[in-house]
C-alpha cells in the first residue's frame, strides 16, 4: 500500500471509534449525524477531559 492510501486507510479507522460512540450518544445512525452534533460532541469531551481528567474523557489524546 503507497504512504497516502495507509494514512487515508488508518484515519478512516480511528475516525469510526468517536463517530460510533456519538451515534450511540445521539442514538441515530452514524450517516444521519450532523456536523453540529459531532462537534459538540468534541466540544463536550474536550470540557469533560479539562475538568475532570484525562481517565473521565473517551478520546486518548
Amino acid at each position: 500500500m503507497r504512504g497516502e492510501e495507509n494514512f487515508f486507510t488508518n484515519l478512516v479507522a480511528a475516525s469510526l471509534r468517536p463517530l460510533r460512540q456519538i451515534a450511540i450518544e445521539a442514538e441515530r445512525a452514524i450517516e444521519q449525524l450532523t456536523v453540529k452534533q459531532v462537534v459538540a460532541w468534541f466540544v463536550k469531551d474536550g470540557k469533560i477531559r479539562t475538568e475532570q481528567g484525562v481517565d473521565a474523557a473517551f478520546l486518548d489524546l
